[in-house]
């Protein structure tokens, strides 16, 4: 089945229902999708309309807001033949990228400065990385230019702290799985670009590409 059919048998979905929550308890989904999300943003944010557009039409999906206490591990080993779709979004999308590539390492500059534990990245070869149907970045405050897996204007520039390369090699084994949607005027992910800047552009990612990200998710179901 080829991406543009799975696109266009999606259109729809924008102003489908919700997707459903998963409840403790509840019997496992074929597909299940973790949700990274914004910083700020109250749960499920933005990606709320992303993950009703992926589960639209799908007969067994459900999703989670990844938090601290609940990693995307934890709930692999009670829903073992789940596939899994990862999607994080600003401040999240450094989350998924942690997730997928490892994380961890000293941030900022002389005035604001800090140390991040570490932790290692999934291995594709394993549970739960063998698992992983599809990976999307949004507006990613880690932003790596010209990354096979960058789509839109700001595909060839970096955000203000790129992804460390030891994290970025190993994420990139999973960079048939990735799609990173980054606006060259979003100044969130393309700060070290020329601009101009504009917030909005930050925002407004599931007002514009849901359809689209979630026609390539199900066409990545397929595989």
């Amino acid at each position: 089945m080829h991406f543009t059919t799975v696109l266009l048998a999606t259109v729809a979905a924008v102003a489908a229902a919700p997707a459903k929550r998963q409840t403790i308890g509840a019997p496992c989904a074929d597909v299940h999708i973790f949700l990274a999300k914004g910083w700020n943003e109250p749960y499920p944010g933005r990606q709320g309309k992303l993950a009703g557009a992926i589960c639209y039409d799908l007969p067994s999906c459900d999703y989670e807001d990844i938090q601290f206490w609940n990693p995307p591990e934890a709930d692999y080993y009670r829903c073992p033949d789940s596939k899994l779709i990862l999607s994080g979004y600003s401040q999240g999308a450094n989350v998924a990228g942690d997730i997928l590539g490892g994380g961890g390492g000293n941030f900022g500059n002389e005035s604001v400065f800090c140390t991040v534990g570490t932790n290692p990245g999934l291995d594709p070869e394993t549970s739960p990385g063998n698992k992983l149907a599809a990976a999307l970045i949004f507006g990613d405050n880690r932003h790596v230019a010209d990354q096979p897996y960058n789509v839109l204007s700001g595909a060839g520039i970096n955000a203000d702290n790129p992804r460390f390369p030891e994290s970025l090699a190993n994420m990139n084994k999973f960079s048939d799985k990735i799609r990173s949607w980054c606006d060259a005027t979003d100044p969130v992910c393309a700060a070290t670009g020329p601009g101009p800047f504009i917030v909005e552009n930050h925002l407004n990612y599931f007002d514009i590409y849901t359809d689209e990200a979630a026609g390539w998710v199900k066409y990545m179901l397929t595989l």
